[in-house]
C-alpha cells in the first residue's frame, strides 16, 4: 500500500513537469540532414524528409529530429511548405517548384530534466528515463551521484531547483553532486537549454544543374521583438498579408508610416519603406489590430579603442587621436546597441557578427592587429569587447585607422553603414621625459611626463637638488607613485618611483613655494630594466606684484577704494599702510581702525587662478585723518617696509619670521584721503503754492542716505533722501496749495564717517511730539541739550532751523550739513500783450511766471466773435490751443512762449488765455488782428498775487553762524544756496 502511494505521488509530479507538445512523426521521403554551417542541396525532384541535429538538449546521442509538418521555407522566388505527413515535395520539372535558395527556421524547444530524491530505495534509477517529454531520474537522500544526460554528456555546473521548498542541487564541473540528508520525496528540475533556441538552415533547390538564387534570410520573430532595416521578417508565423503601422504620440494618434507584407506575411524592411520612421509598429491583419507590436531600428554600429588596465579590463581612456607605444595593450570594443542583444541567444550560429578592418601606415588593409584577428567577432550584447592586444615590437610605426563592419546577417554586411573610424599612432617604447613648460614662476606647480614601457616602474628625481635650499617637492599621493620609494633632500621630497599606465606614460607634478630658490632644475628619469635614462630642465623664476587703486588717487573718507593687481610670485597678497604718526614700518590695512604691526598679519588677500587679486577697502570707519598714505602689496609676510626680518607668530611667517621687504616681491600705490562735503541747490528760490520744489546736490563719502528738514511758520517736514552711486541726489517736494506764502528754511544732513545721524530726530507727528537729540555715537557728550521741533514747547520754525545747525556744529559729532531758503508765493502768470497784429503774420505769445521750470501751461488764443451760428453758415472761427513748458528766464522769473501763425484768420479781436495745468492759475489778455498795423504798443497785464519776497543765500565759513545770521540776510535777495564743509 505504501509503495502504491509513492508511485501515485511520482506520477502526479511527473505529469506536472511535462512540457506540452509532442514531436511529429517523421516523413517517408528521402532523408536530408540540415547543416548550420553550409547549405544542403536538392538536385532531383521528389519527396524529402528534413532533419536537424539536436546538439543542445542532450536528449539523445547526436539525435536527428524531423522538421515538423506545416513548416515553411522562404525565398525571393517563392516559398515551400512541408506537408502534414512530414515530407517536402520538390517538382521543378512540373514547374510546381522553383530553383532557388530557401531559408528554414526551426525552434529547438527546451527539455525538462527531473531529479526525484527519496528514501525508498526500490525507486532509485541509474540514469534519466523519458516519461512523455520529461526525463526523470530518482536518487537517494545522503548519497553521492554523478549526473549524466541521455546523450552521455555530464551535467556539468547544472543547478536543479525545487520551487516550492526554494532548494537547489548543483553539480560540479564533472557532473558530481553530493545529495544531502533528508526525508520524504522532493522533486528538483531544470530546463535544457533554459529558453527555446532558434536555428536557421539554408536549402538550395538546383534541379537540372541550375544554380540557385541566394535566398534572403527570413527571420521569424515574436511580438515585442527588435527588428532592423534590411531584414526580411515573419511575425508570429503569420502567413497571410498584413501591415505594420506606426502611430504618432498623443491623445489622438495618427498614422505616421505603414509597411505592407507580401502574400505570405513576409515584411521586406528596406530603407525606403521604413523611411527613417524608427520605433514601435502595430501588426494589423485585414484592418484589425492584432495587439502585437515590434520595434524597427537601424542596425547602428560603432567602434571604440581604449587602454587596457593591469587587470585586463578597459580603462575608459580612448586612444582615438592619441599616440601609443607598440607594447601598449589596447582593447577594441564594438557597439551594436540593438543588434547585439536581438540576435544573441546563446547559440553562436545565430549571433550577429562584425569584423574590424585596420588600415596600416602604408594603406594596407587587414583584420589582424598584434596577436589577434578581428575577422569575425560575435556580438553578444550592446557592447562587445572584441579583444585586447598590443601591436608588438614588429609592428610598423605610424598612424593606423580602425573601422568595424557587419559580416552577419548578410543583409547588414551588404547594406548597413560601416562604423565610425578611429585613428591612433604607434611609436617605439623609448624612455623619454618632457616638461609641460620650460619655466615656471615660483609658488606655481610644474609637471613632467615620462614615456616608456607600459605598466613599468621608473625612478624620477631632481638631479641638482641642494641641501639647505628650498627645492621643488613632489605633489603627494599622485597616481603611479610607488610607496616606500621617496628621495628626500632637506624637507623636500625631490624624487620617487613611478609606474607608467597602460599607455606607457605617467605625468608627475612638482610644487614650488614662495621661497623656492629661483634657478634651473634638472629632472631625471632612470630605467631599472637597463641603463636608459633621460633628462629635462625647468627654470623656476621669481614672480612680480602689482597694485593699482581705482579712481584718480584722491578719495573722500567714507568712499570705497577698489585695490587690484597681479601676483605671479605667490598665492597671497599682504597689504599694509604707512603714513604720518603710524607705526614706523606700517600697519595691517585690513585691520583698521585697529593699528596692528604689518608683521602680525594673518589675513592676506587670496590670488585668483589667473594671478589677479582684488580688495575693496571701505574707508568709512578706518579712524584715519585726512592726508596722504602709501599702501604696500607684498607677496610674502614682511616686517612692513623694514630692511630687517623679525620673529612673527603669524601662520604665514617663513620659518617663524616675517622677512625683510627686499626678500619679497612688492609694489606700492599712494592715496590721498579728503574730508567729505555736501552741497544742495534748489530748483527755484520762489515756489508757487501747489507747485513742486526739487533739491539737488552732491554728497561725497558714500552715505547710504541723507536727511532733509523744512522749517517754516507752524510748519515742519522731515524727509529721507537716497544718494546715488556717483554721490548725486535729488529730492522732489510737493508744496501744497494750502502752504502759506512765506519764507521757509531747509537743512540737509550728512551722517559722515560713522554712518549714523548723530543729531537724530525723535518722535512723530502722530504722537504730536518731535524733538532733536544728539546720539553721542561717535565721541563724548554734547554741550547742547535737545530741543523740540513739533508739539508742546517747540521752538519757532526759524529758531528750530538755527538750533539744528548749531547742534550739528557740535565738535563731538561728525555730521555735516548744508542749508538753503526758499519763498512760497501765490501762483501767477504774466502775459506780454503782443498789441495789434496784421492778419497773416506770425508772432510769439509769451510771458513770465513763478511756476516751476518744467511745469506745463495751456495757451489758448480765441476769437472774441465765437458765437453759435446756423449750421448752413460758412463762417469759421480762428484761433489756436497749445501746451508749452515753463523754462528758466533771464532773471528771477521763469518764462513761457508759444508761436502763432494767423494765416487764414479773420479780422477780429482775440483773447489770450493762459492756464496752469499742474497749478490752478489763469491769466488773460486781448489784442486785435487788423488789416495793417499802424503802431504796435505792447503792454503787460497780470493776474494773481504779485511776489513780495525773494530768496537769499549766504556763504558759509568753516564755523557757520547758523540760521540766525542767515535769517537776517534773507531780505537781501542773494542766491539761496549754502554749502558747508567742516574742517
Amino acid at each position: 500500500m505504501k509503495n502504491t502511494k509513492i508511485m501515485a505521488i511520482l506520477v502526479v509530479l511527473f505529469v506536472a513537469a511535462l512540457f506540452v507538445g509532442a514531436a511529429s512523426a517523421a516523413g517517408t521521403g528521402t532523408p536530408l540532414n540540415l547543416s548550420e554551417t553550409k547549405p544542403v542541396s536538392i538536385t532531383k525532384d521528389g519527396n524529402y524528409t528534413l532533419y536537424y541535429q539536436d546538439t543542445l538538449t542532450h536528449s539523445s546521442t547526436n539525435g536527428w529530429i524531423p522538421v515538423e509538418g506545416g513548416t515553411k521555407l522562404y525565398s525571393t522566388v517563392g516559398s515551400l511548405k512541408i506537408n502534414d505527413d512530414g515530407n517536402l515535395t520538390i517538382n521543378v520539372t512540373g514547374k510546381q517548384t522553383t530553383n532557388g535558395q530557401y531559408t528554414l527556421t526551426v525552434y529547438n524547444e527546451p527539455v525538462s530534466y527531473v531529479l526525484n530524491v527519496t528514501n525508498e530505495s526500490q525507486y532509485i534509477t541509474a540514469k534519466f528515463d523519458k516519461i512523455g517529454d520529461v526525463y526523470v531520474r530518482t536518487v537517494a537522500w545522503n548519497s553521492p551521484i554523478t549526473v549524466q544526460f541521455p546523450d552521455g554528456t555530464f551535467a556539468a555546473s547544472m543547478t536543479f531547483s525545487n520551487s516550492s521548498e526554494k532548494k537547489t542541487l548543483t553539480t560540479d564541473s564533472k557532473g558530481y553532486i553530493n545529495v544531502p540528508e533528508g526525508a520524504g520525496l522532493l522533486q528538483y528540475s531544470v530546463n535544457v537549454p533554459a529558453t527555446a533556441q532558434m536555428l536557421t538552415y539554408l536549402v538550395n533547390v538546383e534541379v537540372g544543374g541550375v544554380s540557385p538564387v541566394d535566398a534572403p534570410v527570413i527571420r521569424t520573430v515574436e511580438g515585442g521583438a527588435d527588428v532592423f532595416v534590411f531584414e526580411h521578417i515573419l511575425i508570429d508565423e503569420n502567413d497571410e498579408y498584413a501591415k505594420l503601422v506606426k502611430y504618432s504620440d498623443g491623445a489622438t494618434p495618427s498614422v505616421v508610416n505603414q509597411i505592407s507584407s507580401d502574400s505570405e506575411g513576409v515584411f521586406y524592411l528596406t530603407e525606403a519603406v521604413v523611411n527613417g520612421q524608427y520605433g514601435t509598429y502595430n501588426l494589423t491583419i485585414d484592418g484589425t489590430d492584432e495587439a502585437i507590436q515590434i520595434s524597427i531600428w537601424y542596425p547602428e554600429l560603432s567602434i571604440q579603442a581604449e587602454l587596457t588596465n593591469a587587470n585586463g579590463g578597459t580603462s575608459g581612456d580612448s586612444i582615438d587621436g592619441q599616440v601609443v607605444n607598440k607594447d601598449t595593450v589596447v582593447s577594441f570594443l564594438i557597439n551594436a546597441p540593438k543588434v547585439g542583444p536581438a540576435f544573441y541567444d546563446g547559440n553562436a550560429s545565430n549571433s550577429s557578427r562584425a569584423k574590424i578592418v585596420f588600415t596600416t601606415p602604408v594603406a594596407g588593409k587587414t583584420t589582424a592587429f598584434g596577436t589577434a584577428n578581428f575577422n569575425s567577432v560575435e556580438l553578444k550584447a550592446s557592447q562587445t569587447t572584441a579583444g585586447s592586444t598590443a601591436a608588438g615590437d614588429n609592428a610598423a610605426a605610424g598612424t593606423y585607422t580602425a573601422q568595424a563592419e557587419y559580416t552577419k546577417p548578410q543583409a547588414f554586411a551588404d547594406y548597413a553603414k560601416k562604423s565610425n573610424t578611429i585613428s591612433f599612432t604607434l611609436q617605439s617604447s623609448t624612455l623619454t621625459i618632457t616638461a609641460a613648460k620650460d619655466s615656471v614662476v615660483r609658488s606655481n606647480p610644474f609637471t613632467v611626463t615620462i614615456s616608456g614601457k607600459s605598466q613599468t616602474v621608473y625612478k624620477v628625481y631632481l638631479e641638482n637638488a641642494v641641501e639647505g635650499d628650498i627645492n621643488p617637492s613632489l605633489q603627494p599621493n599622485q597616481n603611479g607613485w610607488q610607496t616606500d620609494s621617496n628621495i628626500t633632500v632637506g624637507s623636500s621630497v625631490i624624487g620617487a618611483d613611478f609606474k607608467t599606465d597602460a599607455s606607457g606614460k605617467r605625468t608627475i607634478q612638482y610644487n614650488t613655494a614662495a621661497n623656492t630658490e629661483d634657478k634651473t632644475y634638472t629632472v631625471r628619469v632612470d630605467s631599472y630594466l637597463d641603463t636608459d635614462y633621460d633628462k629635462v630642465k625647468v627654470k623656476v623664476e621669481k614672480g612680480a606684484v602689482t597694485i593699482t587703486a581705482s579712481g584718480d588717487g584722491s578719495y573722500y573718507l567714507g568712499d570705497e577704494i577698489k585695490l587690484t593687481g597681479t601676483n605671479t610670485d605667490s598665492s597671497n597678497v599682504f597689504l599694509f599702510l604707512t603714513g604720518q604718526n603710524l607705526k614706523a614700518n606700517g600697519i595691517v590695512l585690513k585691520w583698521l581702525p585697529d593699528k596692528v604691526d604689518a608683521y602680525e598679519a594673518t589675513n592676506p588677500v587670496s590670488v585668483k587662478t589667473d594671478n589677479t587679486w582684488e580688495y575693496k577697502w571701505d574707508t568709512s570707519e578706518v579712524a584715519l585723518d585726512t592726508g596722504a598714505y602709501t599702501i604696500y602689496a607684498t607677496s610674502r609676510l614682511t616686517n612692513g617696509k623694514s630692511s630687517d626680518a623679525i620673529k612673527s607668530d603669524s601662520t604665514y611667517a617663513t620659518d617663524g619670521y616675517a622677512v625683510k621687504l627686499s626678500d619679497s616681491e612688492y609694489a606700492t600705490v599712494s592715496v590721498n584721503l579728503k574730508q567729505p562735503f555736501l552741497s544742495a541747490v534748489p530748483s527755484g528760490t520762489v515756489i508757487a503754492q501747489g507747485d513742486k520744489l526739487y533739491v539737488r546736490g552732491t554728497a561725497e563719502g558714500k552715505p547710504n542716505n541723507l536727511k532733509l528738514f523744512i522749517f517754516g511758520p507752524n510748519f515742519f517736514e522731515p524727509y529721507t533722501v537716497t544718494v546715488e552711486d556717483d554721490g548725486s541726489y535729488e529730492k522732489k517736494i510737493d508744496i501744497g496749495s494750502s502752504v502759506s506764502s512765506n519764507q521757509y528754511f531747509v537743512v540737509v544732513q550728512h551722517p559722515m564717517y560713522n554712518g549714523y545721524f548723530d543729531a537724530e530726530l525723535k518722535g512723530s507727528k502722530e504722537e504730536n511730539y518731535m524733538y532733536f537729540q544728539i546720539q553721542n555715537s561717535t565721541t563724548g557728550g554734547s554741550q547742547q541739550a535737545s530741543f523740540v521741533v513739533w508739539g508742546a514747547n517747540k521752538l519757532q520754525g526759524s529758531q528750530a532751523a538755527d538750533a539744528l545747525t548749531k547742534m550739528i556744529d557740535d565738535a563731538n559729532i561728525d555730521d555735516i550739513y548744508t542749508k538753503l531758503t526758499f519763498t512760497v508765493a501765490a501762483p501767477w502768470i504774466r502775459i506780454v500783450n503782443p498789441g495789434d497784429q496784421a492778419v497773416g503774420s506770425k508772432f510769439t505769445v509769451k510771458g513770465t511766471t513763478n511756476l516751476a521750470v518744467g511745469d506745463q501751461i495751456l495757451v489758448e488764443v480765441m476769437s472774441s466773435s465765437f458765437t453759435a451760428v446756423d449750421k448752413t453758415s460758412t463762417s469759421t472761427t480762428s484761433g489756436v490751443s497749445q501746451t508749452t513748458k515753463v523754462v528758466a528766464g533771464d532773471g528771477a522769473d521763469n518764462a513761457w512762449s508759444v508761436d502763432v501763425d494767423t494765416t487764414n484768420w479773420k479780422l477780429d479781436q482775440y483773447t489770450i488765455k493762459v492756464n496752469g495745468i499742474e497749478v490752478d492759475v489763469t491769466s488773460t489778455a486781448d489784442f486785435n488782428l487788423v488789416e495793417k498795423v499802424v503802431t504796435p504798443t505792447p503792454t503787460a497785464t497780470a493776474t494773481g498775487a504779485q511776489p513780495t519776497t525773494t530768496a537769499t543765500a549766504t556763504t558759509t565759513p568753516t564755523q557757520t553762524p547758523g540760521f540766525g545770521a542767515f535769517i537776517a540776510l534773507a531780505g537781501l535777495g542773494a542766491v539761496a544756496l549754502l554749502v558747508l564743509r567742516r574742517n
